[in-house]
């Protein structure tokens, strides 16, 4: 049954178990936030891309107000809870300065001990090692399924995110991303080895003689 969700989209795509931290500046989302902040209540973040909002999204709560601003602006701490199919979009809620939507909420079936997770988390190992990024481990909460916890460090487009989102099976989306870090690994591989070969054109070198 679909169910009524104040919106705060973004352009970005928030997953379970994930923080995101907001600086609240608009009339319309000091009205929201301060709702949430008053009743401990959820609001839904669609992602905005191609110039429109999204059919997924993520519901966040507010964990902390850093700060709060004699204009009303706030800083706060938010984190991804549970994943949502927008139904309909509202651009402004009856009564309110916000936007709101009809959403049902997406099954979320777990995949404990995949056959995926190894390989998928050496590979995003791999991936930020070949970028040096220095980074080993993602960031997002522990209790977050691997694939979400992996996958806004992982190389994606934003389209590619909202369709991990959209994928109700932990499993399926773990072979999403596996796939995905496959290829990328594989083209990070190739163009060092490429990069390798450029920088040694035009040098000398001495290579041990040859016993043909």
């Amino acid at each position: 049954m679909p169910e009524q969700l104040p919106l705060f989209p973004l352009q970005l795509v928030l997953f379970p178990g994930e923080r995101l931290k907001l600086h609240i500046f608009e009339e319309r989302y000091k009205q929201l936030i301060g709702e949430c902040l008053e009743t401990g209540a959820e609001f839904g973040i669609p992602t905005y891309f191609d110039e429109r909002v999204a059919e997924y999204g993520t519901t966040a709560r507010v964990v902390e107000c850093f700060r709060t601003y004699d204009s009303g602006e706030m800083d706060i701490a938010t984190e991804g809870v549970r994943v949502f199919h927008l139904e309909e979009f509202e651009r402004v809620a009856p009564g309110k300065l916000y936007p709101s939507g009809m959403a049902t909420w997406v099954p979320n079936e777990p995949a404990p001990g995949s056959e995926y997770e190894v390989e998928l988390t050496a590979l995003y190992r791999r991936l930020h090692e070949l970028l040096d990024t220095g980074r080993e481990e993602p960031r997002a909460s522990a209790s977050a399924d691997l694939s979400f916890r992996l996958g806004h460090e992982s190389g994606l487009t934003l389209g590619q995110k909202v369709e991990l989102l959209s994928i109700p099976e932990e499993a399926r989306r773990q072979r999403y991303l596996l796939d995905h870090l496959r290829r990328a690994v594989h083209l990070l591989e190739g163009a060092a080895e490429t990069r390798a070969r450029v920088q040694g054109n035009g040098q000398f070198h001495r290579f041990p003689k040859l016993d043909l």
